[in-house]
């Protein structure tokens, strides 16, 4: 079922109108999903899956995956609350997503990461050592230990002077912390605060900008972390507007790009202001790939937001441009959030942050694919997605496949199962007896069939997958009420 809303989205340049669509589902009562609205591109046998987490003015914000189609495959349900940072990663030797999970307080956040294995299990959780909470920003699992998290943390300094900005001597500046902790044992392993190391007053942030309090001074709004092969941590402040290089041992600063205190000379093309997500190539960690937004709620600096592959020299210190990634068909500037997701071959993934959009490039930066999280052209929007990752993912939830009657209707669905690719739709007179009936395939996340003509008391769900093999059963169901007459199995 779906339901959709016309919003007015005021953007710093227009007021535009999209359709916010989120489907509700019979067989999962109390969940909605956010409808995705395939742009180009199309399935081609391209099993991948898009981890997402909208939020913004949605029913039921949460953690997302959607398959290549668009199509929901998986939803995290109301315990998960607001949620950032959906990835896929390593820990332990083992693939796990992880998520943030906890509220909002003027563009960063305070609770904690969760680390989930394929089943949706939540098996470890990540909070910080002090300061204000885990935050939104980051939680990356470094691949040199296998067994770390590494997290932002936002923390308040009261009494800061604020006097020449003309707010008096008793306010707020939010210093920005990044600490590397073991996920097993809680301990806390390195911790680094910028306001340690550099000044506040060469943000480009000021005190009341943004979504900041009057007298509470985001100046730094860390957003990213990531290691190079010699462990030492790459940070991204976003109101220096500069890539910070750390020591892993005695946490001095290496090197400073971008800003107003740099140690490079930036080229033509590889300048960024206001920037997101920005991470090593693993296999060569002179390059780097990041978001660049070029804007803020306050200010645009570039037209386009855009993902951008850099290379840096320390010999010169000079920064090279060397592909830059934008928007189709939709284009402008994000005023928030944002990834970039480089793969070996130089193909990349884009998510826009606060424009709903997920776009996957050639490595000529020629767009291949677009989805996006609303109809109409969006432009900073009430509806928006901190990142977007391409990832191949197996998700193997223990609870069966749901069945649920409404009049003469079945609607079924598994939320999770990744590898569902049809249905075979059983009934019969007995719990124990029941045959293929129909056979149907997977049409988004909630398929129906209509039992008009079937004259069965009770019917049940079979899910398979692209093979024909039987993944699970839903629970056996009277047709007369649709009350359960036998619980369901889950085949592994």
């Amino acid at each position: 079922m779906l339901t959709s809303l016309l919003v007015p989205l005021l953007s710093l340049s227009s007021l535009t109108y999209a359709q916010i669509v989120q489907e509700e589902y019979v067989s999962l009562p109390g969940v909605s999903g956010v409808v995705a609205h395939l742009k180009l591109g199309s399935y081609n046998g391209d099993d991948s899956l898009y981890l997402t987490t909208p939020v913004g003015l949605i029913t039921s914000p949460g953690p997302m995956i959607y398959d290549r189609n668009g199509s929901l495959v998986w939803i995290g349900r109301a315990d998960f609350g607001m949620s950032f940072d959906l990835k896929l990663q390593t820990y332990k030797g083992q693939p796990v997503l992880t998520v943030f999970n906890g509220t909002i307080t003027d563009g960063h956040g305070q609770g904690t990461c969760w680390v989930m294995d394929e089943t949706y299990t939540v098996i470890a959780e990540v909070n910080s050592v002090g300061g204000g909470g885990t935050d939104l920003h980051e939680c990356a699992i470094p691949k040199d230990t296998n067994s770390t998290a590494m997290i932002t943390v936002y923390n308040s300094i009261e009494g800061f002077d604020l006097s020449s900005f003309g707010l008096g001597t008793d306010g707020t500046l939010l210093d920005c912390w990044i600490q590397e902790i073991d996920i097993a044992t809680g301990e806390l392993l390195f911790n680094w605060s910028t306001y340690d190391h550099i000044s506040p007053f060469e943000s480009y942030a000021l005190p009341s900008e943004g979504v900041s309090s009057l007298n509470t001074w985001d100046a730094y709004h860390v957003n990213s972390i990531d290691k190079d092969a010699s462990g030492n941590y790459l940070i991204s402040s976003r109101h220096l507007h500069q890539l910070i290089l750390i020591d892993k041992d005695d946490g001095s600063i290496i090197w400073r790009m971008g800003g107003k205190d740099g140690n490079f000379t930036i080229g033509d093309g590889a300048q960024f202001e206001w920037q997101h997500h920005a991470i090593f190539n693993p296999d060569d960690n002179s390059f780097i790939s990041l978001f660049d937004e070029g804007a803020t709620n306050w200010e645009i600096d570039e037209p386009d937001a855009h993902g951008l592959y850099i290379s840096y020299d320390t010999s010169d210190w000079t920064v090279t441009a060397k592909q830059s990634f934008y928007p189709s068909p939709y284009s402008g500037p994000s005023t928030s959030q944002g990834s970039m997701q480089r793969f070996a071959d130089g193909t990349a993934v884009v998510g826009y942050g606060s424009n709903p959009w997920i776009t996957e490039h050639a490595s000529d930066g020629k767009v291949t694919f677009s989805l996006s999280l609303a109809i109409g052209i969006v432009e900073n929007s009430l509806w928006e997605n901190y990142r977007a990752f391409k990832v191949n993912f197996t998700g193997n939830p223990t609870y069966p496949p749901a069945l649920a009657l409404l009049l003469d209707t079945a609607y079924f669905s598994w939320n999770g199962k990744t590898a569902v690719r049809s249905w075979d739709v059983m009934s019969g007179a007995t719990a124990d007896n029941l045959t293929v009936w129909q056979s149907v395939g997977r049409s988004g996340f909630e398929t129906h069939l209509s039992l008009f003509g079937n004259e069965d008391a009770l019917v049940a769900v079979v899910a398979l997958d692209k093979n024909g093999q039987q993944l699970g059963q839903s629970d056996v169901l009277f047709v007369a009420n649709g009350s359960v007459a036998q619980g369901g199995q889950v085949y592994n």
